[in-house]
């Protein structure tokens, strides 16, 4: 897409003037690419939907964003660059998604919400068990 292009060049910049050496770049268009944005974006949205409360949600996202910005200094080390900004995005975006879903709908993992069903008889301890039963099949005797 190229929208992208001048940060990506920017922080190529900085690792090339500070002496690190980079023999090939790694992103969205790659195969290595796609598979840590589908990694991270379907990662962090199961994640989140299986997260109880706002504030842990909060803490997934900015942790899988802070992990998402750290590949670029590891792949730096190996003489890669990777283009940082369409992982960010993919991160973000399902962030959102899902925390806005998991926001208006009711989660299994949030527990139960309100009163009992309406039509459950609750049986008072003791009234359930009042009459002697017979072990035939028949009820006689």
């Amino acid at each position: 897409m190229g929208a992208f292009d001048g940060l990506n060049e920017w922080v190529r910049g900085l690792w090339v003037t500070n002496g690190l050496e980079i023999r090939g770049e790694m992103g969205l268009p790659g195969k290595t690419g796609i598979v840590l944005t589908a990694a991270a974006s379907f990662g962090l949205i199961a994640a989140i939907l299986g997260t109880p409360g706002s504030a842990r949600r909060l803490i997934l996202g900015a942790s899988v964003s802070l992990l998402s910005f750290t590949l670029v200094p590891v792949f730096a080390v190996w003489g890669y660059f990777w283009k940082p900004f369409g992982l960010i995005l993919a991160v973000i975006w399902s962030w959102f998604s899902a925390t806005v879903y998991a926001q208006t709908h009711r989660m299994p993992c949030e527990g139960r919400r309100g009163d009992d069903a309406q039509n459950v008889i609750r049986l008072k301890e003791g009234e359930h068990m009042t009459k002697q039963h017979s072990s035939r099949a028949d009820g006689q005797g």
